[in-house]
């Protein structure tokens, strides 16, 4: 068994998954980061065509620099007009001002033409935290993150517009999870490739609190997962929690079956994202039976992002 230093988190993989799904659609629609310049940020520049570009940054040096997605707008003669460097930034890592600007200053030079470095930060805290200049050192050098936050994504509740853009759609719910606007890009992800809808619309359930999923499960007759994607990493949140549990010292947790282990990594979990677990809040843990209310709570709590989140997301579990 891995010792608790080395054991990843549950939050650790939900944090991968919201980051790397984050990136797919920034890499599935290079139109996506054009709209939230546009429209966040008032960057806008004349083009005929919007192409992905190779993330691969690394110049002739030993380092390599991988942003997670590159823009290209280019005029109707197919030349270069402007460039967007596209970063999801899910936690504080400082080693990044020390690399955006590389990513830049690089992308200007190998296109010939403007580049902007677009950061989208999910957290309030990080977004307050990237939007800060960065002095290069140079006398008048320095680089400002364009930074959009989840707050300052729109909401689209616009069939039509949903429709042109579906990854704003599916950004629009997951920045501000409500059932219209999940509705709304349920609608828009239809038109895509199978594959592409499948994880696009488990995005979508995930993003949701309980009680609207539950709405959109019934109208779908108990959804499931459909997407890999989705299912590796929501296995691996449940695993984790698990885990936690077992660390935690509940031995039935090891020793009796997937409900016992379930409430346990619950109770794991709970400890680990509230200031205090009362004799009350284990009373009711130990009480729920449902496997599949106890695994949704496992995914919930490991998305908490606060104390309050996991107090609310807690408090409404065990109130059903």
């Amino acid at each position: 068994m891995p010792s608790p230093a080395s054991c990843p988190t549950s939050r650790d993989a939900m944090l991968s998954f919201h980051h790397e799904i984050l990136v797919e659609l920034f890499r599935g629609n290079g139109e996506l980061a054009v709209a939230l310049l546009r429209t966040c940020a008032g960057i806008a520049v004349d083009h005929t065509l919007v192409e992905l570009g190779s993330i691969d940054l690394s110049q002739v040096a030993p380092t390599e620099y991988r942003a997670d997605a590159e823009v290209i707008q280019r005029d109707r003669n197919e030349g270069p007009v402007a460039g967007a460097i596209d970063e999801i930034e899910r936690q504080i890592d400082r080693s990044k001002l020390l690399t955006w600007a590389v990513y830049v200053t690089t992308l200007r030079a190998k296109l010939e033409c403007a580049a902007v470095l677009l950061v989208v930060a999910p957290d309030p805290d990080v977004a307050a935290w990237a939007r800060r200049s960065i002095d290069l050192g140079h006398p008048g050098f320095q680089l400002t993150p364009v930074v959009i936050g989840f707050e300052d994504v729109p909401w689209v509740r616009d069939r039509a517009e949903a429709s042109r853009l579906p990854e704003l759609a599916v950004l629009s719910a997951m920045a501000h999870p409500e059932l219209e606007i999940a509705e709304v890009a349920i609608d828009a992800i239809a038109q895509l490739p199978p594959e592409q809808g499948r994880l696009y619309l488990d995005v979508i359930m995930m993003a949701l609190p309980a009680a609207i999923r539950q709405i959109l499960e019934a109208r779908m007759q108990h959804y499931e997962y459909q997407s890999d994607f989705a299912r590796k990493y929501y296995g691996q949140g449940v695993a984790e929690g698990l885990e936690q549990g077992r660390q935690a010292g509940r031995e039935e947790g090891r020793q009796a079956g997937r409900e016992d282990g379930l409430r346990a990594a619950v109770v794991a979990l709970a400890r680990t994202k509230l200031e205090a677990l009362s004799d009350d809040d284990i009373a009711a843990i130990e009480a729920v039976s449902d496997q599949r209310a106890l695994t949704e709570l496992v995914t919930s709590l490991g998305q908490a992002s606060s104390v309050l989140e996991a107090r609310a997301t807690l408090d409404h579990a065990l109130a059903r």
